[in-house]
C-alpha cells in the first residue's frame, strides 16, 4: 500500500456500498476546488461536479459532487 493512498480508497469503495445497502441511491461530496489530489478521488469512482460555491472566505471555493448508486 502507498503511504497515504490506502485508507481514501478504500473508503471511496465502501461508502457507496454501504450507503447503498441502507437504501439510499445517491451520495454527496464536496471538496475544495485547490486540493487537486482530492478532487480526483471523486472522480475516479464516478462522482459528478453538479456546483461550485465560495462557501469560505479562506478554502475558496467548494466543489458540490454527487454519484447515484
Amino acid at each position: 500500500m502507498r503511504l497515504g493512498s490506502g485508507l481514501r480508497d478504500e473508503a471511496s469503495v465502501a461508502v457507496p456500498d454501504w450507503a447503498r445497502s441502507l437504501g439510499h441511491e445517491r451520495i454527496r461530496a464536496t471538496v475544495w476546488d485547490w486540493n487537486a489530489a482530492s478532487r480526483r478521488v471523486p472522480a475516479k469512482v464516478g462522482f459528478v461536479e453538479t456546483d461550485r460555491r465560495q462557501v469560505h472566505l479562506v478554502h475558496a471555493t467548494t466543489l458540490f459532487t454527487v454519484r447515484e448508486l
